[in-house]
């Protein structure tokens, strides 16, 4: 099994599109192992809120995950709100999060997502 370098992934992530505002790789306990924000670009939460949000975050996907043998497999989860959109999707064993500029779309987060996914199908089997 080959090694994933996550940092290498986040860094792939960021250059997908200039509205990517963070890539976060998460185990499964909600750590996180790989990312962060991007250079200059300021946090609309405060510090103190990041373990929350994160947690939230975890436990909702993973809550999710119960529904996989009705519905199949999760493919992502996608949040538009009017500051931010938010997309996690599991890639392997980890959770990737990514938050992107409001007007990021749609399809533009499932294209970011299959690019990871096809992109690194050897590592994460």
């Amino acid at each position: 099994m080959l090694q994933i370098q996550w940092d290498k992934i986040c860094t792939e992530i960021f250059k997908f599109d200039r509205r990517v505002r963070s890539a976060i790789i998460l185990d499964k306990s909600g750590k996180q192992i790989a990312g962060g924000m991007k250079k200059g670009i300021p946090s609309l939460e405060p510090q103190s809120q990041d373990i929350r949000l994160i947690a939230g975050i975890t436990i909702q996907i993973n809550n999710d995950l119960t529904w996989d043998n009705y519905f199949g497999k999760l493919q992502f989860t996608y949040q538009k709100r009017e500051r931010i959109s938010i997309m996690t999707f599991y890639l392997g064993d980890k959770l990737v999060l990514v938050s992107m500029e409001p007007d990021f779309t749609l399809q533009q987060a499932q294209d970011l997502r299959n690019q990871l996914v096809t992109n690194h199908a050897q590592e994460i089997r």
